[in-house]
């Protein structure tokens, strides 16, 4: 997440330099102020189908697919229809049919249909009070500390501090999302400080070094000057962004590569420290066959790191890679549509743009 704010507030700002660096314009263009309206309701659609395909699959589903159990004693049965009072009919082929059972998360849409039936319709969602609380807090605190946006070595420092200081959100999130509804509030389910020391050093495995896999590499790039396009007036501003988002693709795929792993044991970590009154949404062995000594006997109560994946059985690491495939293929779907909409609604506001007079008031877009 700290990775995406980055690219886009610095390309962003990276545009708007190009912008105001630029000469007076040659000529003024007034958009049809209705398809201007079009553009940004459709920008905004788009971006709440990428938000949710991103929570619901990337998230939510990839961490049920993180903590399920492969080969559980008890299996859950995934009823068909999405309320859980409906009679379910015992004749039906696809009930009695000698299938062998799957893991609820071994496809998309049985995972989302199990929620529905067990969480209700906006089951695809759960732990969103969480998440955004934890995004707001996160974004309060970052910009109380006085670090700019392109000094990538100050904000490697800055992100991965207040993601470790906030593990137990973090932790309260995954709970949430793979247990059954509780009566409790989301801010009742962030557990204490004892709790944080002992989720700390996962938080700390994931967050550091997932930071440091792009800070780091952005930092080197601008230190060599790749970056430093800003003020080049040779450079058109599309071109100016693309150079940007290309000098990032390489670290932002390397903090992808390395937080997959990092991210697992992180939520296996919070997973064993489930409490006990809390019931799992999908078949779960809480005792991690074995590893995990309950804090009552004297144990940590917790599953060590390195255990959190010695314990998450290739099975479950193939169930996991294909939510992560399935959801980056359906987001550039999704983007391609996109661009394809949104470019064809912005060359039909400038085929349609009347010119005005450059001292006339009024919103104007300018262009060479």
């Amino acid at each position: 997440m700290s990775v995406t704010n980055v690219l886009m507030r610095r390309g962003t700002e990276l545009v708007a330099t190009h912008m105001q660096s630029s000469g007076k314009p040659e000529q003024q263009q007034q958009p049809n102020g209705g398809l201007v309206a079009l553009f940004s309701i459709t920008a905004v659609l788009f971006c709440f189908a990428f938000w949710a395909v991103e929570y619901t699959y990337g998230m939510v589903v990839a961490t049920l697919a993180v903590v399920e159990d492969t080969n559980p004693d008890i299996y859950v049965r995934i009823s068909p229809s999405p309320d859980p009072t409906k009679p379910t009919n015992e004749e039906d082929p696809e009930l009695v049919a000698p299938t062998p059972l799957k893991p609820i998360t071994s496809k998309l849409r049985t995972t989302v249909k199990h929620l529905r039936s067990r969480a209700g319709y906006w089951s695809r969602f759960r732990g969103m009070t969480m998440f955004v609380g934890y995004t707001v807090v996160r974004g309060f605190l970052s910009s109380l500390i006085p670090v700019p946006t392109t000094s990538y070595l100050g904000q490697f420092i800055v992100q991965s501090i207040l993601s470790v200081l906030l593990a137990t959100w973090q932790m309260a999130w995954v709970h949430i999302v793979i247990s059954e509804p509780s009566p409790k509030s989301a801010y009742q389910r962030i557990p204490s400080y004892k709790t944080w020391i002992k989720i700390a050093p996962a938080a700390a495995l994931q967050d550091i070094l997932t930071a440091a896999a792009f800070f780091i590499p952005m930092a080197i790039a601008k230190f060599a000057g790749w970056l430093d396009v800003a003020g080049d007036q040779d450079v058109p501003p599309m071109v100016a962004i693309y150079r940007f988002m290309g000098a990032g693709v390489i670290p932002a795929l390397l903090a992808f590569l390395i937080s997959m792993p990092a991210r697992v044991i992180f939520v296996r970590v919070a997973a064993s420290m489930l409490p006990e009154e809390d019931e799992t949404i999908v078949p779960f062995d809480r005792s991690f066959g074995g590893k995990v000594s309950p804090a009552i006997t004297g144990g940590s109560g917790k599953i060590g790191l390195m255990d959190a994946w010695t314990t998450f059985d290739w099975a479950a690491r193939v169930r996991f890679a294909k939510v992560i495939g399935k959801t980056f293929a359906m987001e550039v779907a999704l983007g391609i549509f996109a661009a394809m909409v949104l470019g064809a609604q912005v060359f039909w506001m400038f085929k349609t743009a009347k010119p005005v007079d450059s001292d006339a008031p009024g919103f104007q877009i300018s262009w060479e």
